[in-house]
């Protein structure tokens, strides 16, 4: 799997490398989970799970300046095809509220933001965001070229530690946050398929002052054609300029 299809991929779940941004924004406050300081960078060790088979790869992503004329409090967030995350800190939490799919495409801005994650986090907080399929899918037959089940999915979230310890290629980790998510949607995704029922689990732990250092996530459909993907991700290197 090429490294730009991984990319694409990851972007579809938000989840989160090497372009410089230019602008003269302000920088936003931070959050302690989830840092949005320009020149902020994190690789990532991939291990993801289709009904093609396993396959590894690396990842990165890197925080850069706001865009020119963006408005003040906005941070923005970088992957290696492109694409552009739009962010705004406020005192409920970090939300995320925009993307730009492209480097000389323009940004789509959601309906409603989404919330990453609270601003003070509790334990047993939830709170509910939207999220999008990525690993369900195959290029086996019948299909003959990929084919992948790309839907959006209403996800409860919640935090189940304040106290995490997690170890990772990059170190270990303590005091971490482990956020558990899940949701379900039935919908017709076409093909031959047609309608089905679809459950997204994760479990996503952040470091203090670093943000996410590992991530598990499982796809499963009603549909014997495409009925499971799976996703772990853990991070590798990180650092800030």
């Amino acid at each position: 799997m090429s490294l730009s299809n991984a990319c694409r991929i990851l972007a579809c779940i938000g989840l989160w490398t090497l372009l410089g941004g230019c602008g003269s924004s302000p920088s936003p406050p931070e959050h302690a989970f989830f840092p949005l300081t320009p020149g902020s960078h994190w690789q990532y060790r991939i291990e993801r799970t289709t009904m093609d088979g396993v396959s590894e790869l690396r990842y990165a992503i890197y925080t850069v300046s706001p865009d020119v004329g963006a408005k003040q409090g906005t941070a923005v967030r970088e992957t290696m095809d492109g694409r552009r995350y739009y962010y705004v800190l406020n005192a409920d939490g970090v939300y995320r509220i925009g993307e730009r799919r492209r480097r000389d495409g323009a940004v789509t801005y959601h309906q409603e933001k989404r919330l990453i994650l609270p601003h003070a986090p509790t334990l047993a907080q939830r709170w509910r965001s939207i999220t999008t399929t990525s690993v369900l899918e195959s290029k086996g037959p019948p299909w003959e070229t990929l084919f992948r089940i790309n839907v959006p999915v209403e996800v409860e979230y919640r935090i189940d530690s304040l106290t995490e310890t997690v170890q990772t290629p990059a170190g270990r980790f303590t005091g971490c946050l482990l956020v558990s998510g899940r949701g379900t949607t039935n919908t017709d995704v076409g093909n031959t398929i047609g309608r089905t029922d679809i459950e997204v689990t994760s479990k996503e732990w952040f470091a203090p002052h670093i943000g996410l250092v590992r991530l598990e996530r499982t796809e499963r459909s009603t549909s014997d054609a495409l009925n499971y993907g799976a996703l772990r991700m853990e991070l590798d290197r990180w650092w800030t300029q």
